[in-house]
């Protein structure tokens, strides 16, 4: 029942990560700036995110970001059960 998803956005320096699946989905992929996330609001906290970024949540609000002004998240993030991908949807 959600809209479907139109691009994958990541942290600049997140970017060669995130390609691979980028190109398999063949969506774009959006670069948001470590400054952009700094202060973004978000529903969920990890100590990293704050440390690294000045935001709760590197997933939500990248996906914020890139979704523009007005977004809101679809949900909280979602961790892999290996806790190596985070991921978060929002629309604009």
């Amino acid at each position: 029942g959600h809209p479907a998803v139109t691009h994958l956005a990541t942290v600049q320096g997140k970017l060669a990560e995130l390609l691979p699946l980028a190109e398999a989905l063949e969506l774009p992929l959006r670069a948001v700036s470590p400054d952009a996330l700094s202060g973004v609001i978000t529903p969920t906290h990890s100590a990293a995110s704050l440390a690294a970024y000045a935001c709760g949540s590197v997933a939500e609000a990248s996906a914020l970001c890139a979704a523009g002004n007005g977004a809101r998240l679809l949900a909280p993030r979602h961790i892999s059960p290996d806790r190596l991908a985070i991921c978060a949807i929002a629309e604009g």
